[in-house]
């Protein structure tokens, strides 16, 4: 979800996926399709004028961000095979630059996380690389010797080493995952940069499936540093791997810390990290009354958004298994919503989400944000041999701001940003991210639920550069674009 021709509103753009050859087992792409939002929840293809691929290989995922500083935002496609930039050309088509700027990876990846690690502006790309499967490798797998053949666990398989591309600043990037020290150990399945520690440099937070989670904090000397055991955040309370693939972060409780939390595989508790600062996490998914709730199911599309208007951010989990007949429970799987109560614990409103919610799926991806500017965020997801679900929020309209963050020194999608603004007795915090939910990507502007009677809302930026800024008296119920220098320090 993000807005491709700069018109305001947000436009859909969706993965093709691929095909497997019940022959070779050789994977072959779709094509994947970009939707302009034309207002009223009414979309048109425009993916033959966009100059979109006819094909790309077997994709998985998208992240968009602004590679050149253009104010027109790019899409890299994530693929089985080979990934594929795709830049903005800024009068509504794309365009392939894929070879020319050096991001020719060719192996399994799922997930990316676009955001400036170093400070120098140019916003960098982290790859998340999946196992080593390839049809030559491929063996029949049985979970048990008398049951069918069903897909093979990634044990089976090694793990694909992580990219993490340089922004060289002329349009190309180059790989320095091995010179920075990002571990080669996981099957990554999830990334999220944002500032995890609040000491305003990005970080990247990895969901491994089956293997251990990695926490890459930034510093000042343009380094990141792998911190998953020592935080508490690469295993369950039981010290063991888990499955995890969606994933987000956001303040939960109030503190104006943030928060880490992603979904599980089946009989494995999705985990809620709460921060306990100073790079320290503890397991909460009990204490915040999570723990069961999905466990016999397999997540996969979650976010924490504030889906009620009352400035604490909801949950949302969306489900489906990999094992087509060998599973604990069916392919298709419910979906869950959380309500947030005040930052204390969350209970189960599912049934009374909408009918989609009382179906069930095979679902993977999804996006949050707001596709009709009335300030409530709504939902799309992706489920296998389905069509693309577009839920509208139709909750009453709250009061709130929407503020759309602007980098100078900061590159210009600021990842990494937070804002804050006082609201409901509290400073209400959000994050500017990349790569939360699950292989998918969310609307980038921040939008925060304020108390009814405020007509005005004071708002701080503290941004990637290190500048504070204070913007004060922003007119509530409407969007602001938010540009670095412009506020009061």
């Amino acid at each position: 979800m993000f807005d491709f021709d700069s018109d305001g509103q947000q436009d859909v753009f969706c993965v093709g996926g691929g095909t497997i050859n019940p022959l070779t087992a050789v994977p072959s792409g779709l094509p994947c399709h970009l939707y302009r939002n034309l207002g009223e929840f009414q979309f048109t293809d425009v993916t033959v004028s966009g100059c979109i691929p006819d094909t790309t290989d077997y994709s998985h995922g998208c992240v968009v961000g602004d590679v050149d500083n253009d104010g027109f935002a790019d899409m890299f496609v994530t693929c089985y095979g080979r990934c594929c930039l795709m830049m903005n050309c800024g009068d509504g088509t794309f365009i392939d630059e894929t070879r020319s700027a050096g991001l020719e990876v060719r192996s399994w990846s799922t997930a990316a996380a676009f955001g400036d690690f170093d400070g120098d502006g140019q916003t960098d790309l982290y790859i998340a690389g999946y196992t080593d499967w390839t049809p030559q490798i491929s063996k029949p797998c049985r979970p048990s010797a008398d049951q069918i053949e069903d897909v093979c666990p990634p044990q089976n398989y090694q793990p694909v080493a992580d990219h993490l591309y340089y922004n060289l600043g002329d349009g190309r990037f180059r790989d320095i995952a091995k010179e920075i020290g990002i571990r080669r150990d996981g099957m990554g399945l999830g990334v999220l940069a944002t500032d995890v520690n609040q000491d305003g440099q990005l970080d990247f937070f990895v969901a491994n499936d089956a293997t251990a989670n990695h926490l890459y904090l930034g510093s000042e000397n343009k380094s990141l540093t792998e911190t998953g055991e020592v935080s508490g955040v690469a295993y369950n309370e039981s010290g063991s791997p888990e499955g995890s693939m969606g994933i987000d972060a956001e303040d939960i409780d109030g503190d104006g810390l943030t928060e880490l939390w992603v979904t599980n595989f089946e009989m494995e508790d999705n985990s809620l990290f709460r921060n306990r600062d100073n790079g320290l996490f503890e397991h909460a998914t009990s204490a915040f009354g999570l723990a069961g709730q999905s466990r016999v199911n397999v997540g996969f599309g979650t976010g924490l958004h504030d889906f009620d208007g009352d400035s604490w951010v909801d949950l949302y989990v969306v489900n489906g298994h990999v094992l087509y007949k060998c599973g604990i429970r069916p392919f298709r799987q419910p979906a869950f919503v959380f309500r947030n109560l005040n930052g204390r614990r969350f209970v189960d409103v599912t049934k009374s989400a909408g009918t989609w919610f009382g179906t069930s799926h095979a679902a993977r991806g999804t996006a949050v944000g707001d596709l009709d500017g009335d300030g409530m965020p709504d939902l799309v997801v992706s489920s296998i041999n389905e069509p693309i679900a577009i839920l509208r929020n139709q909750l009453p309209h709250q009061n709130w701001v929407r503020l759309q963050l602007v980098g100078r020194h900061s590159a210009r999608i600021p990842v990494g940003a937070r804002v804050s603004v006082k609201t409901f007795d509290r400073n209400c915090v959000r994050l500017v991210k990349s790569g939360n939910g699950y292989l998918s990507q969310s609307d980038l502007r921040i939008l925060i639920a304020v108390e009814a009677e405020q007509t005005a809302a004071d708002v701080e930026v503290v941004w990637p550069s290190g500048k504070h800024e204070f913007f004060p008296g922003l007119a509530t119920g409407i969007g602001h674009v938010i540009i670095e220098d412009s506020g009061a320090e």
